[in-house]
């Protein structure tokens, strides 16, 4: 079937409440939505670079992947937000993002030799005893779906641990679409509001409106989604406010917001990036908080920093 016809069919089946019956040798839900995570990789478009390589070729975009999903790192977090917390986290390679003070830089390019494939094989190694939830994230997971996606289908009868989607809010309509009844909770980072700050630090002028839309497309399937705002040092009235404002004009039911104050200036940030070159001060942090209450939005990271 042409790719158009198979969105035709997801949109169909996913206004559903249940998964049609089907027979034995007919493909499922899941298996609909990996052919097209397959269609998606020809052309990418999974993140909001939309590079349109051809990744099942080895062309590489932005984020310096090929068609499988690189293990990263795996562990139990204690330190996530109520609801999620401790989280199983599945860290994989890949970003189509270049924020230059990501602390996890060593991610985001092309994994290195000998880095792990995310496999059905790959769940015997995870030690997950503590663990309420499993987080997907990198790195980026939006430009690993297919992998993901192959991975999940593979988990054994019986799987309970709720799904954690925690991305960098640059994925695509097209992503959140095939991510529909497979996640359960939406942890997106809202970086910035605005377009000038987007492409001074991570060369990504759109990232404002796309992390719009794609906040309102994890809203619109009826899961929990708690907004992290890294406090950045100087960028309260540009970034930080406007982006709550925005988000307490939003439907409230499913949406929390966790403000976070350990930025640190790592990445690429030097002394000429002022003030990215400082940690946010105390009062910047409270500021971004007190608005936070001010405009009724309720939290998930309660913690006192």
């Amino acid at each position: 079937m042409a790719e158009e016809q198979l969105w035709a069919v997801h949109e169909k089946t996913m206004a559903g409440s249940n998964e049609p019956k089907r027979g034995p040798d007919e493909a499922s839900t899941l298996d609909l939505k990996i052919e097209l995570a397959l269609r998606l990789l020809a052309a990418c478009r999974l993140c909001g670079r939309r590079c349109k390589v051809n990744r099942l070729q080895g062309e590489r975009g932005s984020c310096g992947l090929g068609s499988e999903a690189f293990v990263a790192e795996h562990y139990v977090h204690i330190a996530e937000e109520p609801g999620i917390n401790p989280s199983h986290i599945l860290s994989l390679y890949g970003c189509g993002l270049r924020c230059r003070f990501c602390q996890q830089s060593h991610l985001l390019g092309t994994p290195p030799g000998g880095a792990e494939r995310l496999s059905p094989q790959s769940l015997s190694s995870f030690t997950m005893k503590g663990a309420r939830s499993f987080s997907f994230m990198g790195g980026n997971p939006d430009e690993s779906l297919f992998g993901i996606l192959q991975f999940l289908h593979c988990l054994p009868e019986g799987w309970r641990l709720p799904v954690v989607w925690n991305s960098n809010a640059y994925g695509t309509p097209e992503t959140l679409s095939l991510l529909h009844g497979l996640v359960d909770a939406y942890v997106p980072d809202l970086k910035f509001f605005s377009a000038d700050c987007a492409q001074a630090i991570a060369s990504a002028s759109d990232y404002p409106a796309a992390a719009k839309v794609s906040i309102q497309n994890m809203l619109g399937q009826g899961v929990p989604v708690i907004v992290r705002i890294l406090v950045l040092p100087g960028h309260n009235d540009c970034c930080h406010l406007p982006s709550l404002r925005f988000l307490a004009g939003l439907d409230q039911c499913n949406l929390f917001v966790s403000v976070r104050g350990q930025y640190c200036p790592d990445g690429s940030i030097t002394a000429s990036d002022a003030p990215l070159c400082r940690r946010p001060t105390r009062e910047e942090i409270a500021n971004v908080r007190e608005e936070t209450a001010a405009l009724g939005l309720a939290t998930a990271w309660p913690d006192p920093d």
